[in-house]
């Protein structure tokens, strides 16, 4: 009975409710509930967000009531809009290590698989010497774990990008979110999401949670399946933490932790550098050994499969049984005799291979080129120093050595360099070993660092890469006072860009205000933070112009500094997912970050889905503002072309949208002097007259038109006597309307498109059936549009126009019968203002 009276139902329909209905006993009561609410979100967020549960119980019952019966569904997007976040957030660094085909299983893994496996709660740390093949081994673990078991792999050195400022992979706020979200996606636990009112312990309390969840989650599968959490590179972590002045990375912090039963740690780094992780004293240490005599059969015969005996006895001796060594040398294209020739007498290491192709390199380089020895050193020390993505112009102005020279230097050691970018070309390690050896052999000491410094100071002022670096360089020179001179004077800052001085200079002030603090330095910590503060409010002033003008910040800023500003997420508006639109349209600005900003046009896009499924009442809290739409419409044309870009704006209601976006869209395009792609976005707009239009109306200020065929198709549209233009309901609609017309009139007549009797028609549709009062007010924003659709109008019929014709009614009869001496106020104001300005429009309007 009390189900009939609470649901409304009977007989089959209540029946019908009845079987999708499915109670469940002995549990908690509503406060009860609530709290179990409560701390359940505090697993979700680092630190406890009071907001979440409200906001998590707010979703689920708009969707369970009549409010949600359209739409009931609630999808990831729901979710995260619930929780403020968004899915880049959540997967911060994903792995970059690729799987490799036809690799050759190590004799060593079923022995290491079962020390893993006994581990228990105890850290494992796997270490090797360099080019082992520690990455390989890392992604083939998880064929050693009993059956259910499940491995995330995080890689900590990204490709070499791991020291970029846009590409971190040692915080907290990104390892263990990226691991634990990894999780989450295969419905293992629940996902982490980022806060910034969160510390590093926090994340780990967080992490930790995640992990209990996601083991129990497997054993209710399999009670003896293990989650096994593996970091490649975990030392690589450390340094870039120390590098930038931090003192720990998650690594430390992750491997002292007390894990759930279940869960295995393994950590891969080199031999010499496992006290850089700080290991607990019971960490099981294992080690991989380079390959046996029959992996590197296994090896060789994949490329030579005839090879002897006798050539992979000496194939096995000369690379010193190293992976690495011996895929570099297969990795030359040469024959078998050849490789070992190249190869001998000696055994070879992984630094004796990269030596040997540095040293072919540069005799080379000497041959072609005369470079000299110092300028070859300057250059291997700009790329020992220096921090991933070093820009090549950097290198051949530090070393003076020609752009060209220093690709084919690059690209003739091979693998362990990379040049990537188009506009602005930059070159980075492609694998750790070669970037250790850089660094190992060519890093100048402290008393040498400083006299680079010196050769490197002078190119800040043209170079925001540069400027960006020298902190830090500083800092290991032990040059400190020389450091917050530096930050305090402002001095050896980039005169390329305003925005970019500000942006650097902010950052040099965070890094030398963190070094005086940690140097218990607090005088000069407490200047720098007086300025700090100053520079931090501008640095907000400075996003906002940035914001809103994000097709010109493309043009003056370096493809680093934008993926620095994209990675520091400062943009943004009043609808979630916001952020994304304006990263897309700053990126796409340059060609060599398309991919980037189509990856973010496409959430952009998928975070307004999600906005338009919204009811209309939250929509009004979240409102998609002209500025967002012109983001998301010049982000397509850059990245897609005019057809996406008007097909977007058409999609957008009302239609005046496309008329308002794209007077924005029309003069950022005039700004940068792009008329021919103006006139691809005419072409493209197909029958939206309101777009065509807009652009119109702007190409009029620079005394141009539209193609000829845009125009006829327009005037054809605007003569249709069930098309009634007007621009919504905003307060300058009427303006707006005639200056578009009038545009569109002037074109038509300058193209020969139309009759004059049908542009007559046009115009006297759309001018007021006679003069308005306010014609002649110095404060209305009419006088100048209705004036020239006047004098045009007259113009085209033959007619002539006198200052009378333009009075209204009551003003006419006082024109026709006034006297001199006692003209009124308005009389005169008419004739002052009107009679001044229309002689120049009817010039205007013959010419």
């Amino acid at each position: 009975e009390k189900l009939e009276r609470f649901t409304g139902f009977s007989g089959p329909e209540l029946t019908a409710f009845c079987k999708l209905l499915r109670l469940e006993g002995n549990q908690g009561g509503l406060w009860d509930q609530q709290n179990l609410l409560t701390r359940e979100v505090g697993g979700y967020l680092p630190g406890m967000d009071v907001d979440a549960p409200v906001q998590l119980k707010e979703l689920v019952t708009k969707k369970a009531c009549s409010a949600g019966a359209d739409d009931p569904t609630i999808t990831k997007m729901d979710v995260l809009r619930a929780l403020k976040t968004d899915e880049s957030r959540l997967f911060p660094a994903p792995c970059l290590i690729k799987e490799f085909e036809n690799v050759v299983p190590r004799e060593q893994e079923p022995e290491i698989f079962q020390e893993i496996v006994k581990a228990g709660s105890i850290p494992v740390i796997v270490h090797a010497a360099s080019g082992v093949g520690k990455s390989v081994f890392a992604t083939r673990i998880k064929l050693g774990l009993p059956a259910g078991s499940f491995t995330v792999l995080y890689d900590c050195f990204g490709n070499g990008q791991y020291r970029s400022a846009s590409g971190y992979r040692h915080r907290h706020k990104d390892a263990l979110v990226q691991i634990a979200n990894e999780l989450a996606a295969e419905g293992l636990c629940h996902p982490l999401i980022p806060s910034p009112y969160a510390d590093p312990s926090a994340y780990v309390k967080a992490f930790v949670h995640r992990l209990r969840q996601s083991i129990a989650s497997l054993r209710s599968k399999n009670p003896q399946a293990l989650l096994c959490i593996i970091i490649d590179a975990a030392d690589n972590a450390q340094m870039a933490a120390e590098e930038i002045g931090e003192s720990r990375s998650f690594v430390r912090d992750l491997i002292r932790e007390q894990l759930p039963d279940g869960v295995r740690l393994v950590a891969l780094c080199r031999t010499h550098r496992q006290e850089y992780l700080d290991p607990p004293s019971n960490t099981l240490r294992l080690e991989l050994k380079p390959f046996s005599r029959n992996e590197t059969a296994a090896y060789l015969r994949q490329i030579f499969v005839g090879a002897s005996e006798q050539d992979i006895e000496e194939y096995h001796r000369l690379t010193s049984q190293n992976p690495r060594v011996q895929a570099m040398a297969l990795s030359r294209k040469a024959t078998l005799s050849e490789i070992l020739r190249s190869l001998g007498p000696d055994p070879t290491t992984v630094e004796d291979t990269i030596e040997n192709l540095l040293e072919g390199s540069i005799a080379k380089l000497r041959d072609e080129a005369v470079i000299e020895r110092n300028q070859i050193d300057r250059i291997c020390a700009g790329l020992a120093v220096l921090r991933p993505l070093i820009p090549l112009s950097v290198l051949s102005s530090m070393s003076r050595v020609e752009e060209a020279a220093i690709k084919s230097f690059a690209f003739d050691l091979g693998r362990p360099l990379l040049i990537t970018g188009e506009a602005i070309e930059a070159i980075q390690f492609f694998d750790e070993p070669a970037e250790t050896w850089f660094r190992e052999k060519f890093k100048p000491a402290a008393g040498e660092l400083a006299a680079f410094l010196e050769n490197l100071k002078p190119l800040a002022a043209n170079s925001a890469y540069v400027a960006s670096v020298l902190p830090q360089l500083m800092l290991e020179a032990g040059q400190f006072d020389e450091l917050v001179e530096l930050a305090l004077d402002s001095k050896a800052l980039p005169g390329t860009s305003p925005i970019e001085k500000r942006d650097i200079e902010l950052q040099r002030l965070q890094f030398a205000l963190k070094a005086s603090l940690r140097a218990k330095r607090y005088a000069d910590a407490a200047k720098l933070a007086l300025k700090a503060g100053g520079e931090s409010a501008g640095d907000e002033r400075q996003g906002r112009l940035l914001q809103g003008n994000s097709d010109l910040a493309a043009v003056f800023l370096e493809s680093g500094r934008i993926l620095e500003l994209v990675s520091r997420r400062m943009f943004g508006s009043d609808w979630v997912g916001s952020r994304h639109a304006y990263e897309a349209a700053l990126l796409s600005g340059r060609k060599e970050l398309l991919g980037e900003a189509s990856s973010r046009l496409r959430m952009a896009l998928e975070w307004i889905r999600n906005w338009s499924r919204l009811p209309e009442e939250e929509r009004q809290q979240e409102q998609v503002s002209e500025e967002d739409i012109f983001a998301l419409a010049w982000a397509f044309f850059n990245i897609h072309g005019a057809e996406a870009c008007t097909h977007d704006l058409r999609g957008w209601r009302p239609r005046e949208i496309s008329f308002r976006v794209g007077r924005i869209l029309a003069s950022r395009f005039i700004d940068h002097g792009r008329c021919h792609d103006l006139d691809e976005l005419a072409l493209a707009a197909g029958n939206d007259l309101c777009l065509i239009l807009a652009i119109t109306l702007e190409l009029r200020d620079i005394h141009k038109t539209p193609p000829k065929s845009v125009v006829e198709r327009a005037l054809r549209l605007a003569l249709n006597p069930h098309i009634k233009l007007k621009d919504g309901s905003r307060w300058d609609s009427e303006e707006n309307t005639i200056r578009a017309v009038t545009a569109l009139v002037e074109a038509a007549h300058k193209l020969s498109v139309g009759t004059n009797d049908e542009l007559i028609t046009l115009l006297i549709r759309y001018l007021p059936p006679s003069p308005p009062r306010g014609l002649s007010s110095r404060f209305g924003s009419l006088r100048f549009p209705l004036l020239r659709a006047y004098a045009l109008k007259a113009v085209l019929s033959g007619q002539s126009l006198s200052l009378i014709d333009l009075a209204h009614d009551e003003l006419r009869k006082e024109l026709e019968g006034s006297r001199p001496h006692s003209e009124s106020q308005e009389v005169r104001e008419f004739k002052e203002n009107i009679g001044a300005l229309l002689p120049w429009h009817l010039l205007w309007a013959k010419t």
